[in-house]
């Protein structure tokens, strides 16, 4: 851990004080590219006196993004909030489906919470969290508005769409290499999800010795690859807080469609401490 001057300082897991920012970027873009190339990202850096930024926005997704029903819900309130003339509290102060039907989608997040979580879907949000943790990884941020002290690698932010230029979704089917004739997406009906499952003992040092059951499969909608985590063991409502929380600093998220935790990646060596 390095030497923080502030009380809540915190560094990235990637972090390396010899990568300029131009070169996080490249990074990142690539790494976009590679993991969710149905997507489409604009990574951008600048510098600027005493710093520099990285800003990452999203152009195009395979499908859509939002989660409409409670963006209108959110709007719908921020209207009624001003009719009251209260201007604070909850609701969502854009017409989201007005700004996707006239072209014009862009909404400057800045950074991925769970504040935002409600406004997209369950998939969407996932792949937006793991992109910003991805640039978030190379950064440190050192930062205290109370006593007037700021330090970190680079300026971050993400948007939805550009000033300039707005979200759009565009279908579109991931390319797979050496594999021209395979479909991305597979018809349910005719043909079924191929998976392999493989059962692994918990964590060493998960006292509970929960049973993880792996299955690697495939993303229907985009051809990408995924992997399922189920618990073997039937757990009560705080263990399964305890657990959810637990995947998701691990990198993956419940899916009530699959009843079990989706991951991007094999998570076989960080449950279990081995490789699959």
């Amino acid at each position: 851990r390095r030497s923080f001057y502030t009380e809540y300082g915190w560094e990235g897991s990637r972090y390396d004080g010899s990568m300029t920012t131009t070169e996080i970027a490249k990074t990142i873009r690539m790494y976009c590219k590679e993991r969710y190339p149905t997507w489409k990202f604009s990574v951008t850096s600048k510098y600027f006196s005493g710093g520099s930024e990285i800003l990452i926005c999203v152009m195009e997704a395979p499908e859509q993004i939002f989660d409409l029903k409670a963006c209108r819900k959110a709007y719908t309130e921020h209207l009624e909030n001003e009719k009251m003339g209260y201007y604070g509290g909850r609701g969502l102060g854009m017409n989201i489906e007005k700004m996707l039907a006239e072209d014009r989608m862009r909404w400057q997040l800045h950074r991925i919470s769970d504040n935002y979580k409600e406004y997209f879907t369950e998939y969407a949000f996932s792949v937006l969290s793991d992109v910003y943790s991805f640039m978030q990884s190379y950064n440190y941020d050192d930062s205290d508005s109370m006593i007037d002290y700021f330090s970190c690698n680079f300026c971050s932010s993400i948007h939805i769409g550009k000033w300039d230029k707005g979200f759009k979704v565009v279908p579109k089917t991931n390319r797979i290499k050496s594999k021209a004739n395979k479909p991305s997406k597979v018809n349910a009906t005719t043909k079924q999800e191929s998976t392999s499952e493989t059962q692994y003992t918990a964590l060493p040092d998960n006292k509970t010795g929960y049973t993880y059951k792996i299955t690697k499969g495939e993303d229907t909608r985009d051809g990408s690859e995924l992997w399922v985590v189920r618990i073997a063991e039937k757990l009560g409502r705080e263990a399964y807080k305890s657990e959810n929380i637990a995947m998701q600093e691990r990198g993956g998220y419940y899916s009530k469609f699959k009843h079990g935790f989706i991951f991007r990646f094999d998570p076989s060596e960080i449950l279990t401490n081995r490789t699959a």
